[in-house]
């Protein structure tokens, strides 16, 4: 009797799993919407982007008093 789709699916996913291949869908849907990191130029810490930005914003108010915002994040600046 000849395998169900399903089953073919997941025979071909362990076999890419052994072999060191991400085919597990949810996994590659995340990694497709997750958003990005910037890191602050001054101090390297990693932070991630949002519309506002209000907590790299707080940051370099908080952390770096003597420099501007565009001088800790000059890619979002």
């Amino acid at each position: 009797m000849p395998l169900g789709g399903k089953a073919l699916k997941k025979r071909e996913q362990n076999a890419n799993a052994k072999a060191g291949i991400v085919t597990d869908d949810a996994i590659l849907r995340k990694e497709a919407t997750k958003k990005e990191d910037v890191k602050c130029a001054i101090c390297m810490q990693q932070f991630k982007v949002t519309a506002k930005n209000a907590d790299q914003k707080a940051h370099a108010e908080s952390k770096h008093p003597k420099s501007t915002f565009a001088e800790c994040f000059p890619t979002l600046a």
